[in-house]
């Protein structure tokens, strides 16, 4: 039965990243582009909370069975630009920033929620919701700058390249992206299949974490049977180091 309701938690987790922080740095990415002059994202219905607007249903499944996935590439339009390395590259920080600043705030909301009672099942399994989520967010930042197109960490890269690796790029394009996919889910397979154990993702999620946990203001101190029972029943340690 634990089992089963420690599913269910994240499921609703994943359901919150699904239809509500992934749909958020979405949002986020179109609105800066906007303010930078390109007006593609939001002509293409990306300045949009739903998250139909940002995903199809391959995408929206792999998030529900794997805790990952992704949404449309969004099309952008350089020609209003007025600095188009600067803005571009502005653009492409906007996703991470947006997944790395609910991270931190997940994390300091599910902490002050649990915080009121520590003894009570029902905001322990708020916490448990909302720092799953958290993680995932953090994940989908650290995902989002790999230097692998389409990713917007591949975009910051770009621009900063030197003209032979462009024209290399340009020449060998569907090759490039056929690989760089591969790539991908090679990493994202064999944290499945390992179960964490080899994962890219994580460890570099645990880097980011430890410069993010600096700005997670609130702290949990357990009592031992407040600290069993939420290992009991999660199989989960709520401490942040």
């Amino acid at each position: 039965m634990e089992k089963f309701y420690r599913f269910l938690l994240i499921l609703l987790s994943r359901g919150l990243l699904l239809t509500a922080f992934m749909p958020a740095a979405c949002f986020f990415k179109a609105w800066v582009s906007k303010m930078l002059g390109d007006r593609m994202p939001e002509s293409d219905g990306r300045l949009s909370l739903d998250f139909r607007r940002h995903t199809d249903r391959i995408g929206m499944m792999m998030v529900i069975v794997f805790g990952f996935g992704f949404g449309h590439e969004m099309k952008h339009d350089i020609s209003n630009m007025k600095h188009m390395k600067r803005d571009i590259t502005l653009i492409s920080l906007a996703a991470p920033i947006a997944y790395f600043f609910m991270y931190i705030l997940l994390y300091n909301l599910a902490i002050l929620i649990f915080s009121i009672s520590f003894s009570s099942f029902l905001l322990a399994s708020i916490y448990f919701i909302l720092s799953e989520a958290a993680e995932s967010c953090l994940a989908f930042g650290v995902i989002a700058l790999l230097p692998l197109p389409p990713l917007d960490g591949f975009q910051i890269f770009y621009q900063f390249s030197w003209p032979k690796f462009r024209r290399w790029y340009f020449s060998h394009y569907q090759k490039i992206m056929y690989w760089s996919r591969m790539i991908l889910y090679g990493i994202f397979l064999l944290a499945i299949i390992t179960d964490g154990e080899l994962s890219l993702i994580g460890f570099l999620s645990d880097l980011w974490a430890k410069l993010f946990n600096q700005l997670i203001f609130f702290r949990l101190d357990y009592f031992k049977m407040t600290e069993k029972i939420l290992r009991y029943i999660f199989r989960f340690d709520a401490v942040i180091d």
